[in-house]
């Protein structure tokens, strides 16, 4: 099962999981409705035809959701259907019992907080035209079935709280919709600055410990390669000291820009720490690694000196090739030590680790 595929599975268990606390309302409402019979409110045969009525809607969403039937409507969780659906539920309640008229204005409130706090104020207006206008033609038929029945200022009176709830309702998701947005923002910055180095917009070595665990199990799933490059930023220190530590970060975030676009879009790229630098490389061999580090290497060597200084920069690469069976930790292991092997042979250079123990500069 791949990562989008249980990400999926997930999102629908969760939309799920919302229907199921949703139809939990029915059974209030069944509930409330038990005890109108009790009290005589309403007859037992509407009684019934309601209970049936619930019951057939819950089983058919849950019917829907099981069946993955949700997923091809533009909003999986079904919000707005659940929504109006159990408006024409309420409409009726209004028509089996001439004295039920108080259960509209309760009834409707929580159809319209659960779409207050799910739907946009677009959706949420179209959806509370639909309530009115389903509401409207159930009092015109409600009147005209308990004629002579009916108090007509009670309904009016209860016209009024339903129209002007829905209203009230409607400029008040309007401001929770933008609260709603506001926060997603919020949130996704703060999942990017959780996982992205603030200097140089790569991956934190947070992050990159969890790519390359994830990719190691995928190497382990399929028998698939994967090489790791560790790139260290020759003399980094002298150019903090000599020219600070702006003229440092300058030459940090350079380095990441001229590093990314020399790799394909499956390669990841990250800052290890300090003025180190990780990239993963799935599906090649060591070869091919190692041909791959030389031209990274030579793109930061052309470029240009930070403004105001001499600094040359250059960089010093470390390759190794994860072995099947090799924990995370032996493979950095690896890189390190030929990375520490090319600045030790004078810098600017790219040294590989074979998995036979051979050095190749």
């Amino acid at each position: 099962m791949t990562p989008a595929t249980l990400l999926d599975d997930r999102k629908q268990a969760l939309r799920l999981k919302r229907f199921l606390m949703a139809s939990s309302t029915y059974v209030l409402g069944l509930t409330i409705l038990s005890l109108s019979t009790w009290l005589g409110l309403l007859p037992l045969r509407g009684l019934a035809i309601l209970a049936a009525a619930f019951v057939s809607v819950n089983l058919a969403l849950l019917g829907m959701f099981r069946s993955g039937l949700n997923l091809r409507f533009a909003d999986p969780s079904l919000t707005a259907l659940q929504i109006c659906v159990a408006a024409l539920l309420v409409c009726l309640i209004l028509l089996v019992g001439d004295q039920l008229h108080f259960l509209a204005g309760p009834f409707y409130s929580v159809l319209f907080v659960f779409g207050m706090l799910q739907l946009r104020p677009r959706e949420l207006i179209w959806v509370e035209g639909f309530v009115l206008v389903t509401y409207c033609a159930a009092m015109g038929l409600r009147i005209a079935l308990f004629e002579g029945r009916l108090d007509l200022r009670v309904e009016a009176v209860n016209a009024i709280v339903v129209v002007g709830s829905s209203v009230w309702y409607a400029l008040a998701a309007g401001y929770i919709s933008n609260l709603r947005e506001r926060l997603r923002e919020s949130m996704r910055t703060i999942a990017q600055l959780a996982i992205r180095d603030a200097l140089t917009g790569t991956w934190n070595r947070r992050h990159l410990d969890a790519l390359l665990e994830s990719e190691l199990q995928r190497c382990a799933r399929l028998g698939q390669t994967l090489c790791i490059c560790l790139a260290d930023i020759d003399h980094f220190k002298a150019v903090n000291d000599l020219h600070g530590h702006l003229a440092g970060d300058t030459v940090l975030k350079n380095v990441a820009a001229c590093l990314r676009p020399q790799l394909r879009g499956i390669d990841e790229l990250g800052r290890f720490g300090g003025e180190e630098f990780m990239v993963l490389l799935p599906g090649i061999a060591l070869a091919q690694a190692q041909a791959c580090a030389e031209r990274l290497r030579r793109s930061v060597a052309e470029l240009a000196a930070p403004q105001g200084t001499d600094a040359c920069v250059t960089i010093s690469i470390g390759v190794a090739e994860f072995a099947p069976g090799e924990p995370a930790t032996s493979l950095m292991e690896r890189a390190d030590q030929a990375l520490y092997r090319a600045k030790s042979a004078g810098r600017n250079r790219v040294v590989a680790y074979a998995l036979n123990g051979a050095v190749a500069v």
